[in-house]
């Protein structure tokens, strides 16, 4: 037998050594998702140019103006939020289908704590009058404040999520029946207490939603006035308006005047162009119409009309008033009610007001800024992604969260907490649905029932094409971030491909999705060596 060293056993090094990096490349499981990420912003830029129109930059269209980035990174990351969550439960080997209903519950107590306040009330039956329900009420507060608000949902929620993952460890029924069950049981109790506390006294059943809640994020401390809506104050009385401008530094107003002027002179240069397009459509529609009676004299003068270029007005820019940069100022009072602004406010304001009086680009058809900035959620949403990066990647818990999906077995044969793994997360997964339900709460300042809808299977979706497995142990937050961007950005690139109903975004996912998850399966088994 030939013993020579040539014949010597592989060792592990050696297979390492001759991977390419195409092979390593291809073995990630984000690398499907990026391609059809990339596929979609394609689609995007390329169907949102205005037709008649090209341009090399794909940025010009409808898709990727201003506004239509402000709304798309809304969606996704409302819907990141949850699917980190998700997606981390699901590695662990886990789910959860009360994430929807989580989130209409959770937006619920937030908003019904901030219009009629919170009490501890113990329920006891009274026999005085009849047989009924009273209650000896052991703790009220009123005018809660939106972190006070925040911290009481909280506790509601996260003892929930704790108790869906200590029944289901304790014992052994699936994770799908368990909160499935807890789908049914909070989305019930949700719109059991909205109709009770929305009925009059004439009413058989009230509404499903909790309205006429103040717009808390845009309170701000008016000199003078105290604390106030902006909406309100900018509806002060000239004079009042006028005396909180006195008590304003010069060069304040100096550069309020300045950039009013600006938009003045945008605004009116735009309605120029308006009406300059108008006329010129208005003889165009008269040349189609002379062409098509056959009157030649009159095509031949309006052809020369529409070749020598129409010449309308200019109309005048606006002058800025004392009234307009007291307003102006108004806005740039910071809020008094931080957290409801950290939740529903804006972010990147800044960077906004650059891209309009510098870059010319956040501009709408009349002249006036597209969009204030991006909503909070996105900060939200990174700030929760860079936490669970953290812990999944970079700490032993991390590890303890991919052995317990991997093999639960051989997990808790080497000592790991499993139980407390699934518990916690199931809890991250609470908490998560409630910042979600916050950030609608405080962005619109209502609360529906409806709200979280379908969240849970979007979460879910999002999670598997983000390639996270559904039998557990494998996926990456950078994969779970990728499949919630294809997911956003699926529902808004088919609004814009002519010919095609956009409800067809749904067909798209759903082939997406059914094919993440089988090249999520090979590539696992590849990389386990299975294959």
């Amino acid at each position: 037998m030939n013993t020579s060293t040539t014949n010597k056993p592989r060792q592990e090094s050696d297979r390492q050594g001759e991977k390419k990096w195409y092979s390593a490349l291809t073995s990630r499981p984000e690398i499907g998702p990026f391609g059809v990420m990339v596929l979609l912003f394609c689609m995007l830029g390329y169907f949102s140019i205005p037709e008649g129109e090209f341009s090399l930059n794909p940025f010009s269209g409808e898709g990727f103006n201003a506004l239509g980035i402000r709304n798309n990174f809304r969606v996704i990351a409302q819907l990141g939020i949850v699917a980190l969550a998700a997606g981390m439960l699901i590695i662990a080997g886990e789910f959860d289908l009360s994430v929807g209903s989580m989130i209409g519950f959770a937006g619920g107590c937030m908003a019904m704590i901030l219009k009629w306040g919170f009490a501890i009330v113990i329920p006891y039956i009274s026999f005085e009058g009849g047989f009924h329900f009273e209650g000896l009420k052991l703790f009220e507060m009123t005018n809660v404040s939106p972190l006070s608000a925040i911290l009481i949902t909280l506790c509601f929620t996260l003892s929930f999520g704790w108790f869906q993952g200590w029944l289901i460890v304790k014992s052994g029924i699936a994770s799908f029946i368990v909160t499935l069950g807890g789908l049914f049981f909070l989305r019930g109790i949700t719109e059991v207490s909205y109709r009770a506390f929305n009925r009059a006294p004439d009413q058989t059943a009230g509404s499903t939603t909790v309205t006429d809640l103040p717009d808390i994020k845009n309170i701000i401390n008016v000199p003078g006035h105290g604390e106030i809506e902006r909406s309100a104050a900018k509806s002060l009385p000239n004079d009042q308006l006028l005396e909180i401008l006195s008590n304003v530094p010069a060069s304040t107003v100096a550069k309020l005047t300045e950039r009013l002027t600006y938009v003045n002179e945008k605004v009116a240069t735009f309605k120029t162009a308006i009406n300059s397009k108008k006329m010129t459509e208005t003889l165009e529609k008269s040349l189609a119409g002379a062409k098509k009676s056959g009157n030649d004299s009159m095509v031949e003068i309006l052809t020369k009309k529409i070749e020598a270029g129409v010449n309308v007005p200019e109309v005048a820019a606006k002058a800025v008033t004392d009234i307009d940069i007291a307003k102006a100022y108004i806005d740039t009072i910071v809020t008094a009610r931080p957290v409801a602004n950290f939740f529903g406010g804006d972010i990147m304001e800044p960077v906004f007001n650059w891209l309009y009086f510098t870059a010319d680009w956040n501009v709408n058809n009349y002249g006036n800024i597209f969009a204030k900035g991006m909503y909070s959620a996105l900060m939200i949403w990174i700030l929760i992604a860079l936490i669970c990066y953290f812990v999944l990647s970079k700490t032993q818990a991390g590890n303890w969260i991919y052995s317990t999906g991997g093999n639960l077995s051989a997990a808790k044969a080497n000592g790991v907490p499993t139980n407390k793994v699934k518990i916690s997360l199931f809890v991250n997964t609470a908490f998560c649905a409630t910042m979600f339900a916050a950030c609608q709460v405080f962005e619109v300042n209502t609360a529906d029932t409806a709200k979280g809808n379908l969240k849970e299977l979007e979460a879910i979706a999002a999670a598997v094409i983000g390639g996270v497995v559904l039998t557990g142990g494998f996926g990456t937050i950078g994969g779970i971030i990728l499949g919630t961007i294809i997911f956003g950005i699926a529902k808004e690139a088919f609004f814009y491909i002519p010919g095609i109903d956009g409800s067809f975004y749904r067909v798209f996912l759903g082939a997406v999705l059914v094919a993440a998850a089988l090249t999520n399966e090979n590539i696992r088994k590849r990389i386990m060596g299975n294959i």
